[in-house]
């Protein structure tokens, strides 16, 4: 009998090496000595004995046996050999009482290498097992500040807190996220109990999801998992069957598709161009038989209290005065505060809506979900960088009149230092800085941006820590309409006195404007048919009319005239503020004098420019409300001086604290 399957598991080996060999690919197990030199490690952890997946087993230490297995693990020998001899004994064993001594492994980049025990392997992977012991020693790679150290460097501390290794990601911060999704601060040990649910959560996930077809799917089956609980969370989990996981997983099937990291997101930088509608199309608008659209905006608190709603709320009356009976429009308030934000947009769609926009990024989790649930409704949500394909997101390219308003402010201030007062330290703001600091240097080589958060613990106004020499500073683009503080935009100090000199403004009805016409066109089916399984993000600039600068009159007419010609060369794209030499405030060299930085690469900047003074804050620094915003959204918050954390962003630049 242990013949005919050694016979069998031979077989599997010979198919598994003629395929990998007519793919261009090595036939046999891969040896840790090979390519991994004592050079690449900084050290090796005892991690004593543990029970690791065998799916995670990816070779040998050395090469002595590597040609007796095929990649798969499966024997290559012939039977008549001693080692067909050994595999069988292990087999009947296996067969009989298990097999239970513990191998001998290496663990490299979360992979494992055998150094005794291969043919221990071969049996447990031949019937199907799971897991086998081991004891593991750690090979510790040297840190970088590439993605795959840091995540590598997150799996490590991960697995200190939980001794679990079932569980892989592509992207930085995804093991702190899960962590939050089962109550668990980072680094913060984990229950026996705890870890023994996850497992389980994570182990009936994966079965199911491998069985829809998940291997074919270019994403960890972790970063699948995390997909899962940020549209359904993890309450109940444990309680849902299996047949309802498998219908929650069908449902979201496109959104494993969308999460290619390098293909999944699709930057619409224009709106696109009206496509000519059919006659046929227009008969029911000629005799005025369409129905309205009934559309929603969810705010975060009211216009009155908080300037960032306030100008959404500018844009929602726009729309009614530009389409008129055409469309009807609401408003729910106060999403911020609902203990649970799935209730307001369930509301929104139960009274009939359409389309809905929720204005601010704290509901990008809920308008997914929602999205999911129901597909016949639009849901988008005001941010970006999103890889959902269930909603669209919409945002500003602020950094074009931020590069503007440094270059006035550069122009008028006869010192070198100018001030600037930033929000919250996520990705959208750090290029609004540092397209500031390249205008300001434009105008004067020597200039200087004294940087300052205003969504630090100190309830102190950042301006009052500006150095008292500063004249001009750029502050929050907008107050909200009965506010007492009357500081934003770019201004000058004149003692306890503002002269406002210019600001930036994000049209927000022309955007709604836009996007509410697509709809009505045919222009939105077919951005959806033209990015079949992309999220598609909106990121509009000057040249859509969305963002538009605001020049006082005391504006010295050279200086408006620089301004002018710099504004139409952004509108005609003839003009990048940041194609040109890049350093950072350590000194690296960030792109050369002839480079080219793609917007994906602005939205997601993580660095501040040479002539900032300042840095970005650390999370322990944070307020609540800005440290809420950026665990939620990702973010570039420093977690120590000398490591910035890289999350996948939404990219914001809210002004709800206000």
């Amino acid at each position: 009998m242990a013949i005919e399957d050694y016979s069998a598991a031979r077989k599997l080996a010979q198919k598994a090496s003629r395929l990998a060999v007519s793919k261009g690919e090595y036939p046999y197990l891969r040896a840790l000595d090979e390519f991994v030199s004592r050079d690449d490690i900084c050290g090796e952890v005892p991690l004593g004995i543990v029970d690791i997946p065998l799916s995670k087993i990816a070779g040998t230490k050395t090469a002595g046996r590597k040609n007796s297995f095929a990649r798969n693990f499966m024997p290559l020998l012939d039977e008549e050999t001693e080692f067909a001899a050994k595999w069988n004994n292990l087999y009947e064993a296996q067969l009989d009482e298990g097999v239970r001594d513990p191998i001998l492994a290496y663990e490299y980049m979360t992979r494992y290498y055998v150094q005794e025990g291969n043919k221990r392997v071969s049996v447990l992977k031949f019937v199907g097992a799971a897991s086998i012991s081991a004891n593991v020693i750690r090979l510790l790679p040297k840190k970088t500040e590439d993605a795959e150290s840091r995540i590598y460097y997150e799996y490590v501390d991960f697995f200190e807190a939980s001794r679990l290794s079932l569980i892989d990601f592509s992207t930085v911060g995804a093991y702190e996220e899960l962590c939050s999704f089962y109550g668990k601060a980072w680094k913060q040990p984990w229950t026996e109990d705890e870890v023994s649910q996850l497992r389980s959560d994570f182990s009936r996930f994966e079965q199911l999801f491998l069985e829809k077809g998940g291997s074919h799917v270019r994403v960890t089956t972790g970063d699948a998992f995390l997909v899962y609980l940020r549209v359904y969370g993890r309450r109940d989990l444990q309680f849902r069957s299996n047949n309802d996981l498998k219908n929650e997983i069908d449902r979201i099937w496109l959104e494993f598709l969308t999460q290619k990291q390098d293909h999944s997101m699709k930057l619409m930088l224009e709106p696109t161009e009206k496509s000519s509608i059919s006659i046929i199309k227009r008969v029911p608008f000629l005799l005025g038989t369409v129905k309205k659209l009934k559309i929603a905006f969810i705010y975060g608190k009211t216009p009155k209290t908080s300037a960032w709603t306030y100008a959404h709320e500018l844009g929602r009356l726009h729309i009614q005065q530009v389409f008129g009976d055409q469309i009807q429009t609401c408003t729910y308030c106060h999403a911020e505060y609902q203990f649970s934000p799935m209730d307001i947009l369930e509301q929104a769609i139960k009274d009939k809506n359409q389309i809905i926009f929720t204005t601010i990024p704290y509901l990008s989790a809920a308008s997914l979900k929602a999205a999911v649930a129901h597909p016949e409704v639009k849901i988008l949500n005001c941010s970006t960088n999103s890889t959902y394909s269930s909603i669209r997101t919409y945002y500003c390219r602020m950094y074009e009149t931020k590069f503007l308003l440094g270059l006035i402010a550069g122009s008028l201030s006869s010192e070198d230092c100018i001030g600037y007062i930033a929000d919250y330290p996520i990705f959208s703001t750090i290029s609004n800085v540092n397209a500031f600091a390249i205008g300001a240097r434009m105008a004067n080589p020597k200039a200087r941006v004294q940087l300052r958060w205003s969504s630090l613990k100190d309830a102190s106004h950042p301006v009052d820590n500006l150095d008292a020499q500063i004249r001009y500073v750029s502050d929050r683009d907008l107050i909200v309409p009965e506010g007492s503080d009357r500081r934003f935009g770019l201004y000058e100090r004149m003692g306890e006195e503002t002269n406002r000199i210019a600001m930036s403004i994000c049209n927000w009805g022309k955007f709604y404007e836009q996007i509410i016409q697509s709809i009505k066109s045919d222009t939105w089916k077919a951005d959806t048919n033209a990015n079949k399984n992309r999220a598609i993000n909106y990121w509009w600039g000057m040249s859509a009319g969305v963002m538009e600068l605001i020049c006082s009159g005391r504006l010295p007419v050279e200086t408006k005239r620089l301004t002018d010609l710099m504004t139409n060369l952004i509108k005609r794209g003839w003009f990048r503020p940041f194609d040109t030499e890049l350093r950072d405030n350590r000194g690296n060299l960030r792109q050369a004098a002839d480079g080219h930085m793609s917007h994906r690469q602005i939205a997601k900047m993580d660095w501040l420019l040479d002539n900032v003074d300042g840095r970005i804050p650390t999370f322990d620094e944070l307020d609540e409300d800005a440290l809420g915003l950026v665990l939620l959204q990702g973010d570039v918050a420093q977690k120590s001086e000398d490591k910035i954390l890289d999350r996948t962003a939404a990219d914001a630049d809210r002004e709800e604290r206000k």
